[in-house]
């Protein structure tokens, strides 16, 4: 028979990557997220700012952050690894379930 008609195949690589590889890369990402949130925040030296500075044009903060890089790399780490997740977790019930239901295209 005609290899590309055999659908199984490559199921067992396709099967071990999307049952352990992606799964551990979405909670690698969480925790590299959580990891980078919970970096202490340096703290800002103002000096002395009891007096209004000296400037011909508006004023900005040059170093006042809520939140400083590392925290924004974590929430960017931590929103990418839930949606890794929550697509494996939808195409893995999909397949389960067409699998359950006999459908084998």
């Amino acid at each position: 028979m005609d290899q590309r008609g055999n659908r199984g195949s490559g199921r067992a690589r396709n099967s071990l990557l999307g049952r352990v590889a992606v799964p551990l890369v979405a909670a690698a990402m969480l925790l590299a997220g959580l990891v980078f949130l919970a970096q202490p925040v340096p703290q800002e030296d103002f000096g002395w700012f009891a007096y209004a500075p000296l400037a011909m044009g508006p004023v900005l903060p040059q170093g006042l952050m809520f939140m400083g890089a590392s925290a924004w790399a974590g929430s960017a780490l931590i929103g990418v690894g839930l949606l890794v997740l929550a697509f494996w977790s939808g195409y893995r019930t999909g397949r389960q379930a067409r699998d359950r239901s006999g459908d084998a295209r």
